[in-house]
């Protein structure tokens, strides 16, 4: 089996992240949220998603803009269904 290279390592990560964060736009809800079975708040795993995309978004800003631009949109995005209510 052939190691990744760190830079092949980040752009896979890029091209795997960035589409991951668009599909879990379905599961993006407010903080301040209610369901079935009361509060629900951030998901962890949304936040761990978003960390990881804005990360791989700004280490690979420099090789492959148009889809690191497009994971930081998808944070933005995150960030303000999230937060904005909160305010």
């Amino acid at each position: 089996m052939v190691p990744l290279s760190s830079s092949r390592f980040l752009r896979v990560a890029l091209f795997v992240l960035v589409p991951a964060a668009y599909l879990s736009m379905a599961f993006w809800r407010p903080a301040n949220s209610y369901g079935p079975t009361g509060r629900e708040g951030i998901s962890p795993l949304c936040a761990v998603l978003m960390a990881a995309v804005l990360l791989v978004s700004l280490l690979t800003w420099t090789r492959h803009p148009v889809v690191a631009s497009l994971g930081l949109v998808a944070c933005i995005l995150w960030l303000a269904i999230t937060l904005l209510p909160v305010l």
